[in-house]
């Protein structure tokens, strides 16, 4: 009888053992510039709006911002539906790839520009175990013939999540993830040196772990984390029972 060790999937045992793994073509080529342009129309859309309305008149729940503070001046935006789709339905590859029972928490996504980096850091609870998946990216800026082979890297320290490791670097084309232990294991890019590079977060936790934190403390996927945003817009009252995610201080939300 196999043991179940020896039934886990290859993935799932170089995660456990290392803190991450990287996955290729989880969704195909295809799929993964439809969503990049998503992602690039959603920044000019944005641009726009800026233009229009005034910074920052306008619901960044709903929209997006370029005030993310782990890339200020970069579109970022939390739960988008099309996103929080997807989150959903990699889930059982998800549990496949780590071996873990899993329960989605939350999606953010980003369109990094020239000059951008992604500090060193670790996830807030709701990252247990996360992923990032390249959308798309732009490097026509650079030379061809001296980088030919450019690929933007994400770096992971390691399983032990000892601060200030050499790490080692992944890179990622279209359509491929890595997954780890974002609350563990500290991870961060260096400066961006092409045009642009889209890549989506999708969070989660373990179901019957001490964050088992549906949703991200939101009543369903597809709509903002912070209760204030509905009784604003919506002009509805708090309940008791209501259980929507709070944001701490000093807690990176990405």
């Amino acid at each position: 009888m196999e043991t179940e060790n020896q039934t886990k999937h290859p993935a799932a045992k170089f995660f456990e053992e290392n803190g991450w793994v990287k996955i290729e073509k989880v969704i195909d080529s295809k799929m993964a510039f439809l969503l990049y342009h998503h992602v690039q129309l959603a920044a000019t859309r944005l641009t726009y709006l800026d233009n229009f309305l005034g910074f920052g008149n306008y619901n960044t729940d709903v929209w997006g911002s370029f005030t993310d503070k782990q890339a200020p001046g970069d579109f970022s935006r939390y739960g988008d539906l099309i996103f929080d789709s997807l989150m959903n339905l990699v889930l059982g590859q998800m549990e496949k790839y780590t071996g873990k029972k899993l329960v989605p928490t939350y999606t953010y996504h980003r369109l990094y520009t020239r000059g951008t980096e992604l500090t060193r850091h670790k996830d807030r609870p709701s990252c247990e175990i996360s992923t990032t998946m390249c959308l798309g990216y732009d490097i026509d800026n650079l030379d061809k013939q001296k980088y030919s082979n450019w690929n933007w890297p994400m770096y992971v320290g390691p399983k032990t999540g000892e601060l200030g490791t050499k790490g080692t670097p992944i890179t990622l084309e279209p359509g491929d993830m890595i997954i780890y232990r974002g609350c563990e294991v500290e991870h961060w890019r260096e400066p961006y040196i092409g045009n642009n590079h889209a890549q989506v977060f999708l969070h989660y936790n373990e179901k019957d772990g001490k964050n088992h934190n549906v949703y991200d403390g939101r009543p369903c996927l597809g709509v903002p984390r912070l209760v204030d945003t509905l009784k604003q817009n919506y002009n509805v009252e708090e309940k008791e029972e209501d259980i929507f995610f709070k944001q701490e201080e000093n807690q990176i939300v990405y």
